[in-house]
């Protein structure tokens, strides 16, 4: 086992952004992690475990402990038939990397969250989603390794999924460390459109050409090719909110949506709309979530609290120019970020009553 010692950790988060760890270790395989567990135990020492870096903020300070990046590899077929494939994905594989597999192979599930940067081991923690699909749909367990260095297996229900949110997030297994995640993908579900803008770009990429070939196809082609061309829409709707990784953009050097949707109860859902319309806002948008409660769009709640994209803050941070969700570091610290991560959030407090929540995990 390699312990490397004051390890830079900007160079392994989007952000770009943070300090040194005392120790970062890699994990590719289970025994690893039980050996870099044994470590941090006999050392004292605390430990983060870091995926993709796409959803971590480490402060300029760097980490005091050991910093656990998993890469462990491997995407299995356990099952398929002609209704779905099963797959026990490794938690360090890249998740838009399991999701073009999938998509080759003309599956449906997860096809709205391509794009979307990180590891499949961060996606049950805080139940990724996107354009109308959530990765709790297709998750049928998630292997874990406890504190006490035992491997569980967790069902779907165990986790208690919620939206951006599960058992791993805030629950009961906030100290358990996601080693594979499987799913269970559909070979007959059609592509999903259930968000409006995506069924949008589909409809006028029907209007404009075929996407299947004038040549002879089998079902199975035409439904890959229904597939691809659905990821690559999306992907490109991403792209227009500087939502997918480019090196060339700088304002993707941020962590994708940095605050997520507010979930408000009837009463704070019409306490909000009475706020809106007293600013001009006479039909704010309010989206139905689960019983006694409602969405309200972050970006809305942004965008109309007179924070536009492009925004500059002090310290080197900013607005991303094509997505008022993207903080972005410009050249710029974590403390500068925070600040105006704060200011955002007191700002639209100030309007509206609404109290916006990082989506980020913010590291001492």
């Amino acid at each position: 086992m390699l312990v490397q010692n004051d390890f830079p950790l900007a160079p392994l988060t989007t952000f770009q952004l943070g300090g040194e760890a005392k120790y970062l270790i890699v994990i590719k395989t289970t025994e690893d992690l039980s050996r870099a567990l044994d470590f941090c135990k006999k050392e004292n020492q605390p430990f983060f475990i870091l995926g993709g870096g796409s959803n971590t903020v480490f402060r300029d300070s760097g980490f005091p402990g050991v910093v656990l990046q998993m890469l462990i590899p491997g995407i299995r077929c356990m099952d398929t038939n002609d209704d779905h494939t099963i797959f026990q994905v490794g938690a360090g594989v890249p998740w838009d990397q399991f999701v073009e597999y999938t998509v080759k192979q003309g599956l449906a599930g997860i096809e709205c969250l391509s794009g979307i940067p990180g590891s499949v081991g961060a996606s049950p923690i805080q139940n990724i989603g996107a354009y109308g699909q959530e990765v709790k749909d297709s998750i049928l367990k998630v292997e874990c390794m406890n504190p006490a260095g035992e491997i569980i297996n967790l069902s779907n229900e165990n986790c208690k999924f919620k939206y951006r949110n599960s058992e791993f997030k805030s629950g009961i297994y906030k100290d358990w460390i996601v080693v594979s995640v499987t799913f269970q993908l559909s070979k007959v579900n059609p592509p999903c459109l259930r968000y409006p803008e995506v069924k949008k770009v589909w409809e006028n990429y029907h209007t404009n050409e075929s996407i299947i070939s004038k040549q002879e196809t089998t079902n199975f082609d035409s439904r890959v090719k229904e597939m691809e061309t659905l990821r690559n829409l999306v992907i490109q709707l991403r792209k227009k909110k500087s939502m997918v990784l480019d090196l060339a953009d700088p304002n993707t050097r941020s962590a994708g949506s940095f605050f997520t949707n507010p979930i408000l109860s009837d009463q704070e859902t019409e306490r909000f709309i009475e706020t809106a319309k007293k600013h001009g806002f006479q039909n704010p948008p309010v989206y139905p979530e689960s019983q006694g409660f409602k969405k309200i769009s972050a970006a809305w709640l942004i965008e109309n609290s007179g924070i536009q994209k492009g925004t500059k803050y002090p310290g080197g941070v900013g607005i991303s120019e094509n997505h008022c969700l993207g903080l972005i570091n410009i050249a710029g610290t974590t403390t500068a970020l925070l600040e105006m991560a704060e200011s955002v959030r007191q700002t639209v407090f100030d309007k509206f009553f609404v109290r916006l929540e990082m989506e980020p995990v913010v590291r001492p």
